[in-house]
């Protein structure tokens, strides 16, 4: 039998959370002023959701229980 967890036990979902949570605050301006200027942050938002995509894949790939509903 397969062995199984929750979804919030999945390394996978939280990392495409964090991606989406990255992409929505650059869509919607999050003012990160005291953060960086300009290009910037927009550059270090982008690195974040993309970091976050690439380790969602990995993890999928990495995975070795499957999630219950």
């Amino acid at each position: 039998m397969f062995d199984s967890k929750s979804i919030l036990a999945s390394r996978t979902i939280w990392s495409n959370l964090i991606g989406l949570a990255a992409l929505v605050l650059g869509l919607f301006g999050f003012d990160s002023s005291a953060l960086a200027t300009g290009a910037v942050e927009e550059a270090l938002v982008q690195l974040i959701a993309a970091g976050s995509f690439i380790a969602s894949i990995l993890f999928r790939i990495l995975a070795t229980k499957q999630i219950l509903n």
